[in-house]
């Protein structure tokens, strides 16, 4: 099952890998009385990073090609072939040197692996669950001693406390994950009914903490792929992703004219004393609520907030990340569609109608874009541009979506869209990573045109470099979960409304 803590027996693997086929090199180059230079070290980090790619090194490597899944012999075999054949570009390799290299590297790596994996294993962390169910399954599980070794239980919760539908849900979820500093939220489902299981699946994943269940019947679970795995003996069911709901499709009448509409603007805020103000002074009127997620500001942030906006909403992150932020908000919000906007001047808040108008005409998601008609930008490098322009293409290459704006954070959705989210990032590559799960889920995308100003004071937290690697990581994760969890269920659905252009 996926980790949610990673270890540093998880970053040795690499290094095990590395050393295992440096070693082969060199014996097999010194056998041929050839130098092993430049073969070493290019060759071996083109086999480290080839596992990368297949996912050897992810959280899951059972299924992709760890030691005890049915794929790993193939992977090895074509990964020491790929090994073998980067060595002789580089290096005067001849034929049966290279059948050496091969097989040497296949043997040398089951040996360091066979040997090194235990010991790796050992400095894993002990995962931290809490329980939602009775106590005396929690004593069960306390006392059985295979689990020990990879989990322990800290908390047990009663289902009747986070049985609440919306926020009160989330907000009780996310004060269990907090207080408990836990890993993952285990859900013994023996006592719930599927509605009540269902709500608390939903209450778990909106705030992006990892959910398994002990085994019952999903049949009316809305996951989109459900994993059975073990941990210490344990049988679970891990909630890989959630699917949008509608294999069914509505017949009654349209009723979202008739729906009252409560928009909850949430904006993270960090040390933003100078900028705040004038952003909340711009909102539009008619909005449910305001949400300020204060990020430990060390200047008048908050009072500048309460100041420009008397009926702000005030509450403090935990983490330090633009990711924490949201995922703080989200859990928050009382409203039925939320509208991310950021504190700096540079989102326009008389925008907001635009994405309201864009979710209420049909669509899950309005994603802002700078680079439609009636859109631009007047802060964006041509560094920053660039990297955009191919983050975007490689999420569109390997995702099968149409976004033309991946990195720009101004966006809005329907709430009940929240589960599907997930957030588990911390940082700037929240956008991203939102964009990609609403896709994933089969949600219909409308992207909006939006001008970016200046940012109004101030220096960005934005690190270009730094950032963009980030955003790049997190399209490769996503998309093997994507390969791993299969295609959404699609419905029959409307276009929105011009001018918003639909991505999927």
């Amino acid at each position: 099952m996926s980790v949610a803590r990673r270890g540093p027996g998880w970053w040795l693997v690499p290094v095990v890998d590395f050393v295992s086929s440096s070693i082969a090199l060199v014996l097999v180059a010194l056998i041929d009385g050839i130098s092993p230079f430049p073969a070493f070290p290019v060759a071996p980090l083109i086999l480290v990073g080839a596992y990368g790619l297949l996912g050897v090194y992810g959280s899951r490597p059972a299924e992709r090609g760890g030691d005890h899944g049915s794929a790993w012999p193939l992977l090895r075999i074509l990964v020491a072939a790929v090994f073998a054949w980067a060595t002789s570009l580089l290096i005067n390799l001849g034929g049966p040197a290279q059948l050496g290299l091969w097989l040497g590297f296949v043997l040398i790596d089951a040996v360091s692996r066979a040997v090194a994996g235990p010991h790796l294993r050992k400095l894993d962390p002990i995962e931290r669950w809490v329980l939602v169910g009775e106590e005396e399954t929690a004593e069960r599980l306390r006392a059985y001693q295979p689990l020990r070794a990879y989990a322990e239980v800290v908390a047990t919760v009663p289902p009747e406390s986070t049985d609440e539908s919306g926020s009160p849900a989330r907000v009780a979820a996310l004060e269990v994950v907090e207080v408990h500093s836990a890993d993952r939220v285990v859900i013994s489902s023996a006592h719930a009914d599927d509605e009540g299981l269902l709500g608390l699946v939903r209450a778990f994943k909106s705030i992006g903490v990892p959910v398994s269940l002990l085994p019952r019947p999903l049949d009316l679970l809305e996951a989109q792929s459900v994993t059975p795995s073990r941990v210490g003996g344990v049988p679970l069911i891990e909630v890989e992703a959630l699917a949008e709901p509608g294999a069914i499709p509505y017949k009654g009448p349209d009723r979202r004219q008739s729906r009252k509409t409560k928009v909850s603007v949430v904006v993270p805020a960090m040390n933003e004393e100078k900028n705040i103000g004038h952003v909340l002074r711009e909102l539009p009127e008619g909005l449910h609520e305001v949400i300020l997620v204060d990020g430990n500001s060390r200047d008048g942030t908050i009072a500048a907030a309460r100041e420009a906006y008397p009926e702000i909403r005030v509450t403090s992150q935990n983490g330090r990340g633009k990711g924490d932020a949201f995922r703080t908000g989200f859990a928050a919000v009382t409203g039925n569609l939320i509208v991310m906007l950021d504190a700096d001047g540079s989102a326009d808040p008389a925008e907001i109608p635009r994405f309201v108008a864009a979710l209420e005409a049909g669509a899950d998601f309005a994603k802002g874009s700078r680079f439609l008609e009636g859109g631009g930008s007047a802060d964006i490098t041509w560094t920053r541009q660039l990297g955009n322009a191919c983050l975007s293409g490689a999420a569109n290459l390997s995702h099968g979506t149409h976004f033309t704006d991946l990195c720009y954070g101004y966006n809005a959705f329907w709430a009940r869209c929240l589960p599907f989210i997930s957030l588990d990032v911390p940082g700037f590559e929240v956008e991203t990573l939102i964009n990609l799960r609403m896709a994933a889920a089969g949600m219909k995308i409308t992207e909006v045109p939006s001008y970016e100003k200046d940012r109004l004071h101030g220096e960005s937290n934005l690190k270009t470099f730094r950032d963009g690697f980030r955003v790049l990581g997190t399209i490769l994760r996503e998309a093997r979960k994507r390969q791993r969890v299969g295609a959404p269920r699609r419905r029959d659905r409307h276009d929105a409304a011009d001018p918003a252009a639909a991505v999927r």
